[in-house]
């Protein structure tokens, strides 16, 4: 029987993780803000730029991204709350609104993520 991906990638997974981790800058708190990740597509298309690699050591026939007729506003965020939601990280979310300048404010949203394990 083939070994599961799950158990022959194990550091190869956890390494995708860290480098998603790295892309987003998570805060001292372990927060996001999404604004700044829909704002820098350079951030956007090093995530995307993943996948054959999150395809080689991940079991994506259960992550929609992965589909052929898989339509979504923010493909990167699918593959980031997949990915390290399948590798025990806990990732939540709030709305909030933020100042970008004198007399703009922005609604988004803030990703808390923590590892669960």
């Amino acid at each position: 029987m083939r070994p599961k991906k799950s158990d022959k990638y194990d550091e190869e997974r956890e390494r995708i993780c860290e480098r998603i981790l790295k892309i987003l800058e998570l805060n001292e708190d372990g927060e996001f803000i999404l604004y700044n990740l829909d704002t820098n597509e350079e951030k956007q298309q090093r995530i995307l730029d993943m996948k054959e690699e999150i395809q080689k050591c991940f079991d994506v026939c259960d992550l929609g991204f992965f589909r052929p007729s898989y339509e979504a506003k923010k493909p990167y965020m699918t593959i980031v709350r997949s990915i390290l939601r399948k590798q025990g990280y806990v990732v939540k979310s709030k709305d909030i609104m933020f100042k970008i300048e004198e007399g703009l404010f922005r609604r988004s949203k803030v990703y808390k993520i923590f590892n669960n394990k």
